[in-house]
């Protein structure tokens, strides 16, 4: 069988079909930005979380970029897919990941734990997210945990209450190494709730989070 191919879209121009295993070879080496996206046939999903699949494997094998909960009970999205069971699918996180927290201010984007990167998708784009596109900057994709340098976690609007997260959204700020020196940064707004479920998370697995 020959090995799977997809479209690849770098900002706004599109690329291939492109090998499975040249994607992940190039997303290692930082020769694709991780900002990037792939066509699996229904959407475009950050190309970052092809770094998360099994060597030798594909999306659509065991739930990767395919209908998640349709495997048995080691599928590792059974547990995320019932929690959204009868959510509209417009208000449910585009990718089927295993923690999801909505941004705040911006409808239908998330900030997402999709195997072992966080992935920030969904949402149409801004006026000035339009621009940083123009730029070279993509406001959306993914980082793998084990390329994250630090996230950092800010109370946004001051105030008594937000100075110590009680109240108030957060501003998190994911930054990650691309190639040898080139910083790729994911930036939104979470609850402060969500904010410090991400970084309970995040801690778990040995993020370094700072306070801003």
């Amino acid at each position: 069988m020959s090995e799977p191919e997809y479209p690849v879209r770098v900002g706004d121009a599109t690329f291939g079909p492109v090998p499975v295993s040249r994607l992940r070879a190039d997303l290692g080496s930082g020769a694709l930005s991780h900002a990037a996206h792939f066509w699996d046939g229904s959407r475009w999903v950050p190309a970052a979380v092809l770094l998360a699949l099994p060597p030798g494997s594909a999306p659509g094998e065991g739930g990767a970029t395919g209908a998640a909960g349709d495997g048995g009970a080691d599928d590792d999205w059974t547990a995320e897919t019932g929690r959204w069971v009868g959510v509209p699918e417009d208000e449910r996180p585009p990718l089927p990941a295993s923690r999801a927290w909505p941004v705040v201010g911006h409808r239908g984007r998330w900030l997402m734990l999709y195997g072992d990167v966080l992935v920030l998708d969904g949402g149409t784009p801004t006026a000035r997210e339009l621009l940083d596109q123009f730029a070279g900057r993509s406001p959306t994709g993914g980082i793998p945990l084990d390329g994250l340098v630090n996230v950092t976690l800010t109370p946004v609007g001051g105030g008594a209450g937000a100075a110590d997260g009680a109240a108030g959204p957060m501003a998190v700020e994911a930054c990650g190494i691309e190639g040898m020196y080139e910083v790729f940064a994911l930036r939104c707004r979470l609850s402060a709730a969500d904010a410090a479920e991400l970084r309970h998370e995040l801690e778990r697995d040995e993020v370094r989070v700072v306070a801003g």
